[in-house]
């Protein structure tokens, strides 16, 4: 039986950034995600409100930026959403949707309030490798055997561990890696390629291929079901890699990740995507799709007519945020095709890492790197067209001062908008909701 309204299924990946094949990293790791990609829309400048785990995840499911529904920090150390927040699958539930949740979730355990099904050891609180994608991929696949013919559509949500720290194999023997393992990478750009990294780098690999095999045995579990062509699915990640420069910062990196939607018949086939995209964007497109009225208070705009074709998104700025990871570090950026703004409203070092990151073998790397270890300034503005790193700060070049002050306006404008408190003063800790 083919149902009216589609089925909605959300792969999210765990620290993964765009570093997978369609993106043209690793692509002979991701066979599975290279032919889903050539079925599905990408999205090529598709950014996250945040470059933390739990905030970031919270504007998906909201469709509201972390300031505006509480999430100012991580789950596990306390943050949650507010109690009034309106969540995707409680709407979905509401609209008649059988919803289900398999792997990592990395909100507070009350927002699971809206799935009907949901797995015994979903890890809410902290990052628990209960989650690993073999399981996550595997019991996702079991409930679509089991759920996928039933009458009435369904949204099913997978969060696969990977590619959080440690990586696959990466607690195992150091010498484990073969020299075609060490070769077998790419580097990101704003890293040192040395061995130290490449290691990393070959383990972070097989983290990626054990979500491409997860992805594959879901795919494979929909055709069995008979409901592919009535299936939007979506796959994308919280944030940027588990690396220096990138989790965590607000520099590209950090904040872009990778997103491929499809849509038999619906969503364009092998599209790339150019339109400016939020992952706030993403609550009122699924429900747009669905047919479903979203909030007046969702913040975010649809994008569904840009993935059809039939009109680009509306955007001409993208904004992102952090205000707490593992400590406060407070700010804010307003991104553009061209340029990005970036504003410290407290004075940090160039780099505030997890503690992950910080320990890393890539991180012990780069301890002569001065501009790592710097302190970083007030503001920060990057030509994106000539400065793809974002390593010249243009923020006091003289011929810049207009632009500067344009971007300025509209960062602080947007923070008004959305009542950010920050605008107010510091934010303080708050205790576990």
């Amino acid at each position: 039986m083919v149902k009216k309204r589609p089925n909605i299924i959300l792969l999210i990946s765990h620290d993964l950034g765009c570093h997978i094949g369609p993106y043209g990293v690793i692509p002979d790791a991701c066979p599975r995600l290279n032919d889903f990609a050539a079925e599905s829309a990408r999205l090529d400048a598709h950014f996250v409100t945040s470059p933390g785990c739990s905030q970031s995840r919270s504007s998906l499911i909201t469709g509201r930026y972390p300031h505006s529904n509480g999430q100012f920090g991580l789950s596990h150390l306390g943050w949650t959403l507010n109690r009034d927040e309106t969540l995707l699958p409680s709407v979905l539930r509401d609209a008649g949707y059988r919803t289900a949740m398999f792997g990592i979730w990395h909100l507070h355990e009350w927002t699971l309030k809206g799935f009907c099904d949901v797995s015994d050891d979903v890890s809410t609180r902290d990052c628990s490798p209960e989650g690993m994608a073999e399981i996550a991929g595997s019991r996702a696949a079991q409930w679509l055997q089991e759920n996928g013919e039933r009458d009435e559509p369904f949204y099913l949500h997978v969060g696969f561990w990977e590619a959080h720290r440690p990586f696959c194999g990466q607690d195992g023997d150091p010498t484990e890696l073969s020299e075609l393992d060490l070769a077998n990478v790419d580097v990101p750009p704003y890293l040192p390629d040395n061995e130290a990294t490449r290691r990393e780098c070959a383990h972070l690999r097989k983290s990626v291929e054990s979500v491409d095999a997860s992805v594959g045995r879901i795919l494979d579990a929909l055709d069995a079901s008979g409901q592919r062509d009535n299936t939007i699915v979506i796959f994308t990640s919280d944030h940027g890699l588990p690396f220096p420069r990138a989790k965590g910062t607000l520099y590209d990196p950090g904040i872009q990740v990778a997103f491929l939607a499809r849509w038999p018949g619906l969503i364009r086939s092998g599209a790339a995507v150019k339109a400016l995209t939020s992952n706030a964007d993403v609550m009122p497109t699924l429900l747009e799709a669905a047919g479903v009225a979203a909030s007046t208070r969702v913040q975010g705009e649809s994008f569904l007519g840009a993935l059809r074709g039939k009109g680009g998104s509306a955007r001409t700025a993208v904004f992102a945020e952090k205000t707490y990871h593992e400590h406060y570090d407070p700010i804010r950026c307003v991104r553009t095709e061209r340029f990005k703004y970036i504003r410290n409203f407290e004075e940090r070092p160039n780099l505030v890492m997890p503690s992950d990151i910080y320990n890393s073998t890539t991180r012990q790397s780069m301890t002569d790197d001065e501009a790592f270890w710097g302190r970083r300034p007030a503001e920060e503005l990057y030509d994106l067209l000539a400065d793809t790193g974002e390593t010249n700060n243009l923020a006091l070049a003289p011929e810049m001062q207009e632009i500067k002050r344009g971007l300025e306006l509209q960062l602080i404008e947007w923070m008004s908008e959305t009542a950010d408190p920050l605008l107010k003063g510091p934010i303080e800790r708050l205790s576990d909701g």
